[in-house]
């Protein structure tokens, strides 16, 4: 585990009418993984009009929900994630 990830997640507060709405960003950085994404999920986010770039593997505890993350300056939409059978 020797690359960093920076976790993006949106702070909310209520506005004039009380509605929550986006106030800031919260940014966790993290130690992982980077890995290659494989073949089937390249496949599988294609069908869905996505492009899959990159796979960050870290222990589950790291992850808090947030929805973006940025790598070495570049920003990603965090649009899957799962618990890997080996993990903790």
């Amino acid at each position: 585990m020797n690359d960093t990830l920076v976790l993006i997640g949106l702070t909310y507060a209520p506005n004039s009418l009380m509605e929550q709405v986006p106030a800031g960003e919260t940014r966790t950085e993290i130690f992982g993984e980077e890995r290659s994404v494989t073949r089937a999920e390249w496949y599988e986010g294609g069908r869905e009009g996505m492009k899959p770039a990159v796979m960050f593997v870290t222990p589950s505890v790291n992850y808090t929900g947030q929805q973006e993350a940025e790598l070495r300056g570049r920003r990603y939409v965090i649009y899957r994630t799962y618990r890997r059978r080996d993990s903790e």
